[in-house]
């Protein structure tokens, strides 16, 4: 039982939830409370109202494969900073069909069986006046499978006792990460978020990870996925003025580029906000993938 486990060691209790906001200590954190608990909306990170150029048949029809029968569920592309005419595009099927403009795009609620799971698959489109978008690589799969007992963050998903495994997938693709991810002299990584929400009769709990994808002999690839945020809000007893006490977890990581390379490739460090804890990541030849530098190359 990890998240309980760790919990304990790490929760901090505001005595009242308009106390929440001064303990929160990493941007993550504060994001989430925004938009859960004050109803703030959230940003349209996954780029569903999609640019100039571009539609949501012509990207579907760009990413998913020929015999593709699973319903489509969203469809979202973002401009690639610095890269003139590229777009990052994700095409989400299966899962919580979306009905109504305010509902959860490219998500699945956990406990509820869909007709089909969520699916879901990105491609790099190029966009020029006068000519049709194309794909600059063979889009891929996000197989969304992540290790999150490969770090150091202070709670886990439920999705984690529920399973028994190490890896669980996200209920949730909610938006591209398009920070500079330089990974070699002629490469270039973008990330994908996937998302966990648990919702508890006195609280909540969220959760994020982060799939880096790079272009790898012509084929957008997954070159990394690691957990980075985790986010706990436990209502514990009641105060005598009509409060409730609130018992905070949190966590998140950055993920910074080195300047140091193996195999022709920038190595990634993974390191805590909040904390020491850090974790290097190196390129292995054979994987074509970053890989934790203790596994060996």
């Amino acid at each position: 039982m990890l998240a309980g486990c760790l919990n304990a060691a790490h929760a901090e209790t505001a005595h009242s939830l308009g106390q929440v906001p001064s303990l929160l200590k990493t941007p993550e954190s504060k994001e989430v409370f925004k938009e859960q608990m004050e109803g703030k909306p959230a940003p349209d990170k996954l780029g569903t109202h999609l640019p100039a150029g571009l539609s949501a048949q012509a990207i579907a029809a760009l990413l998913l494969p020929a015999d593709s029968k699973s319903p489509l569920n969203s469809v979202g592309a973002k401009p690639l900073p610095g890269e003139p005419g590229l777009y990052v595009a994700i095409v989400c099927t299966g899962g919580d069909i979306p009905t109504r403009a305010e509902d959860m795009q490219c998500n699945q609620f956990p406990g509820e069986g869909a007709k089909s799971p969520l699916e879901a698959r990105l491609g790099v489109i190029e966009v020029k006046p006068g000519v049709p978008p194309k794909l600059v690589a063979k889009s891929a799969g996000v197989d969304g499978s992540v290790n999150w007992r490969d770090t150091e963050l202070p709670s886990a998903p439920d999705a984690l006792d529920q399973t028994g495994s190490n890896g669980i997938r996200p209920q949730q693709y909610d938006g591209f990460d398009l920070a500079p991810y330089r990974i070699s002299k002629t490469q270039r990584a973008f990330g994908l978020r996937g998302a966990w929400f648990d919702g508890y009769s006195g609280g909540m709990g969220s959760y994020s990870a982060l799939y880096l994808f790079a272009i790898v002999d012509g084929t957008l690839k997954m070159v990394l996925a690691v957990p980075m945020v985790a986010y706990k809000d436990i209502a514990g007893d009641w105060n005598k003025d009509g409060t409730r006490s609130h018992d905070i977890t949190q966590g998140a990581n950055i993920l910074i580029v080195s300047k140091h390379s193996t195999n022709g490739h920038f190595d990634l460090q993974l390191r805590s906000r909040t904390g020491h804890w850090q974790r290097l990541y190196q390129w292995s030849s054979t994987a074509a993938a970053y890989r934790p530098a203790s596994t060996g190359l």
